[in-house]
């Protein structure tokens, strides 16, 4: 029997439309909406001050294979890692990322995913464009459109952070500048989660300063908390408020005042999120070295007890080396501080 073209062809069409339908919904089978993909950080750490260094091992730690493996086996979901991407990129156009340092980017991920963490890459110190965005927003940018393409096959488990604690004079231009890196960013990652906070060093209470595009359903919105500073910063030189050498020995010992204080920020934020409806990210909280663990322990407690009353996931601030619960020394975790974050059954 002989075929009519025009049949034929319709054939061909049909057959071509079943298989995208097909290759789409083997697609969308593995994606997750955004509340679904904000469970996935449910219980995050900080692997800070290494990468966020100049230079990897600068500021004392060195990302290892084994360390992935630990943080998976002490029961975290997943892992935010700080990254200070400017001193790993060409200072001239067209602001090229150092091919090396992607490749070690590239294996971190690869050793989350070995580990079944979901991964933050997130954009960290840059006060050259907090302090001149208009100069460096080329270089922020060539950031964002190399980094959409490198990873727009990579899994949601992979997310983006554009700017960690936002300030200075990006402040007041920080809605369009996250807006023209989310364009780009969506060009090829169209349900990359993504994570943004307020100006001003993210804090809850900047939260209303923040415009995001309705339209888009893959945005995360991140907070960091580290009240009261007297307590959380204490024998911190580096810290650039008050004296932080003589809070040496202030302790949180849970009185109603100092819960109160937490309540009050969690609802706060709590609130913004239901009138916005989107997920929350408690990216950074934590205590530097110098409080004493017992009233670590209680402060650690208590903030995750409420962050997860409101549904947020949340980040502790840090693995090692500074505001550490792990003793990389030692090879061992800060029992206490880990049980604080994760009860033991």
């Amino acid at each position: 029997m002989k075929t009519n073209p025009i049949q034929l062809l319709c054939f061909v069409a049909l057959l071509l439309t079943d298989y995208t339908a097909s290759a789409s919904k083997r697609v969308s089978e593995h994606e997750v909406d955004i509340d679904s993909a904000n469970k996935y950080l449910a219980r995050t750490i900080n692997i800070a001050l290494t990468l966020d260094a100049p230079k990897e091992g600068q500021w004392g730690h060195t990302l290892k294979a084994e360390e992935f493996k630990l943080i998976k086996d002490a029961g975290f979901t997943a892992v935010r890692l700080p990254i200070q991407w400017i001193t790993r990129m060409d200072s001239i156009a067209p602001y090229k990322i150092d091919p090396e340092f992607l490749k070690r980017v590239d294996w971190a991920i690869a050793q989350c995913a070995k580990n079944h963490l979901a991964i933050v890459l997130d954009n960290h110190l840059d006060e050259q464009l907090m302090s001149d965005p208009t100069k460096y927003r080329d270089r922020y940018i060539a950031l964002w459109q190399q980094l959409a393409v490198h990873y727009h096959k990579y899994p949601q488990t992979v997310m983006f952070e554009v700017m960690a604690e936002p300030h200075g004079k990006l402040s007041i231009l920080w809605n369009d500048y996250f807006s023209d890196a989310l364009t780009i960013i969506r060009q090829k990652n169209p349900t990359r989660p993504v994570i943004v906070g307020s100006n001003f060093y993210n804090m809850s209470y900047a939260l209303g300063s923040l415009n995001l595009p309705g339209q888009d359903k893959y945005l995360i919105v991140t907070f960091h908390y580290y009240n009261p500073i007297q307590f959380t910063m204490q024998g911190e030189k580096w810290f650039p408020m008050g004296k932080p050498m003589e809070w040496i020995g202030t302790q949180w010992t849970g009185t109603d005042a100092e819960k109160h204080e937490i309540d009050y920020n969690m609802n706060l934020v709590a609130k913004w999120a239901k009138m916005n409806n989107r997920p929350i990210f408690l990216g950074e909280f934590g205590a530097g070295n110098a409080a004493d663990t017992a009233s670590k322990a209680r402060y650690f407690t208590y903030i995750r007890e409420q962050a997860e009353l409101n549904h947020f996931s949340w980040g502790i601030f840090n693995f090692s080396n500074g505001f550490e619960i792990y003793d990389v020394n030692k090879q061992q975790w800060h029992e206490d501080l880990l049980h604080a974050l994760i009860p033991q059954k």
